[in-house]
C-alpha cells in the first residue's frame, strides 16, 4: 500500500546574525526571520544592518530559501518617520515578508513596500474573525497566539483566508505572546520595545508589611525558593503529527538570541521530524520521538512542555526550581574546511588536547572524536590548547562536513 503523502509546512528558523542564518540553511530550514538593528523585539540579538540585509536576501535567493524580516515593536508617533525610511530600503532590498504587530506599521508596509506583510504572534489573534480582519487588509499570513490548542489551530487553519504559522519549538512567556510590562516595571527595558530583562524567571520571595516588617519568606518548592513564573520551553514534537495535520502553513522555532547549537540543533531535529511525518511514517515518526526529543535536550533548555497545543497547561509546564538553562553539551566551534585528510574549526570556546568532542552535522549525523594533537594552520606547530576565535586543523578522514557544529 502506498504510504499517504501529507502537505508539508514551512520550517522557519531564527536567524540572530549571519552565521547563525547560514547554519539554519545548512541544517535544513526553508526560511528563516531576522531583524533589524532597531525595530524588532529582539534589541539584544546581534541582528542585521541593510547591507547584511541584502546580502542575506541574496544568499537566501541563491540556494531556493526565503527570509522574512521582522519589525514588531510597538513604535510611537516619533518613531514612525525612521519607521518609514527603513521600508522604503526593504523595499529596495525585497526580503520575503515583513512581519509586524501594530497596525501603523502594517498600513505603512503596505503603502510603501509590495512585499508579504505577516502578522506578528504579538498581535494575539486566537480566532477566525480576527484572522480574516488582518487577511481582508492585505496581511498573507498570521502567526497565532501561543495559547491555542491543537483543534482550535485546525479550525483557524480551515476557516481563515490566508496563510498560518505557529511557533512549534522555543522559549515561552507567561503574558499572552509577550505582551508583558513587568520588565519595564522592574527594570525600565519594555518587552515591548524589544529590551524584555526577563524578570518573570527571577527569584521572588514574599512580603508581608504590616507584621512582619523586613522578613522575607521564599514561595518555596524547595530550599532554593520558587520561579513562579518560569515556563518550561514549548516542544511540539509529541503532538507534531496532528499540528501538521491541523493545515499549519509554518512551523516556527524561536530562538533569535540563542546560539548557533541551539540553531543547527532544533532546525534539524525538525528538519527530520517533519520530513518523516509528511512522507506518511507517521509510526516511525513515533518510534524515534524518545531519540529525537534527547537530542532536543542537548542543547540550552529549562525543560519541555507542549504548553496549550494539548490543552491548558498545568504546575507541570512550569519549572519551580531554576531559571536556569539546562546544558548537557558546551558548543566548541564550526567545521570551516574540509579535505580527505583534516577539517580546521573556528572555535568558540577553548579546545584542550585529550577532549572528546563530537561532530554533529545535518541529516542527524555524529562522530566522535579523541583529540589527539591540535595543529595551527599556517604556523606548522601542535598546541596543547587553542581559543576562541582561532583555527584549528584536526588530521583525519571525517564523514562530518563545512557547517558541521562541534561540541563536547
Amino acid at each position: 500500500m502506498e504510504k499517504k503523502k501529507i502537505k508539508k509546512p514551512e520550517l522557519l528558523a531564527p536567524a540572530g546574525n549571519f552565521e547563525k542564518l547560514k547554519t539554519a540553511f545548512h541544517f535544513g530550514a526553508d526560511a528563516v526571520y531576522l531583524g533589524l538593528k532597531n525595530y524588532s523585539l529582539r534589541n539584544f540579538a546581534g541582528n542585521f544592518s541593510l547591507e547584511e540585509l541584502s546580502e542575506a536576501v541574496n544568499f537566501a535567493n541563491e540556494i531556493g530559501k526565503k527570509v522574512y524580516v521582522t519589525l514588531n515593536i510597538f513604535p510611537f508617533d516619533e518613531d514612525l518617520d525612521e519607521i518609514k525610511a527603513i521600508l522604503y530600503e526593504i523595499d529596495s532590498i525585497k526580503p520575503h515578508g515583513i512581519i509586524v504587530s501594530d497596525p501603523s506599521i502594517m498600513l505603512l508596509a503596505k503603502e510603501i513596500t509590495d512585499i508579504d506583510v505577516h502578522i506578528s504572534t504579538q498581535q494575539n489573534v486566537m480566532n477566525t474573525i480576527a484572522a480574516n480582519f488582518y487577511f481582508s487588509n492585505g496581511a498573507k499570513r498570521i502567526v497565532l497566539a501561543r495559547e491555542l490548542n491543537i483543534e482550535q489551530i485546525k479550525r483557524l487553519c480551515h476557516n481563515a483566508k490566508g496563510k498560518i504559522e505557529v511557533f512549534a519549538h522555543g522559549a515561552l512567556c507567561i503574558a499572552y505572546s509577550g505582551r508583558c510590562f513587568l520588565s519595564l516595571y522592574m527594570t525600565g527595558r519594555s518587552a515591548n520595545r524589544g529590551e524584555c530583562t526577563q524578570s518573570c524567571r527571577w527569584n521572588y520571595k514574599l512580603l508581608e508589611e504590616s507584621e512582619r516588617p523586613g522578613q522575607y519568606f521564599p514561595i518555596e518548592e524547595d530550599n532554593r525558593g520558587s520561579y513562579i513564573f518560569n515556563s518550561k520551553d514549548l516542544c511540539s514534537l509529541p503532538v507534531l503529527d496532528k499540528l501538521i495535520d491541523a493545515g499549519v502553513s509554518s512551523l516556527k522555532i524561536e530562538g533569535r538570541m540563542k546560539s548557533i547549537h541551539y540553531v543547527a540543533v532544533t532546525t534539524d531535529v525538525y528538519r527530520h521530524a517533519i520530513d518523516t511525518i509528511c512522507e506518511g511514517r507517521v509510526m516511525e515518526f513515533k518510534q524515534e520521538l524518545k531519540f529525537l526529543t534527547e537530542e532536543l535536550s542537548r542543547v540550552s533548555n529549562r525543560g519541555f512542555t507542549t504548553n496549550f497545543l494539548e490543552g491548558k497547561p498545568d504546575s507541570s509546564s512550569y519549572n519551580f526550581e531554576s531559571s536556569k538553562y539546562i546544558n548537557q553539551f558546551a558548543f566548541v566551534g564550526a567545521v570551516v574546511k574540509k579535505t580527505d585528510s583534516f577539517i580546521e574549526i573556528l572555535l568558540r570556546n577553548p579546545l584542550n588536547k585529550g577532549d572528546t568532542i563530537e561532530l554533529r552535522d545535518r541529516g542527524l549525523k555524529f562522530e566522535k572524536v579523541n583529540v589527539d594533537n591540535i595543529f595551527v594552520p599556517g604556523k606548522e606547530e601542535i598546541v596543547e590548547r587553542a581559543n576562541p576565535n582561532t583555527i584549528v586543523r584536526l588530521y583525519g578522514n571525517f564523514d562530518c562536513g563545512v557547517n558541521s557544529i562541534v561540541r563536547k
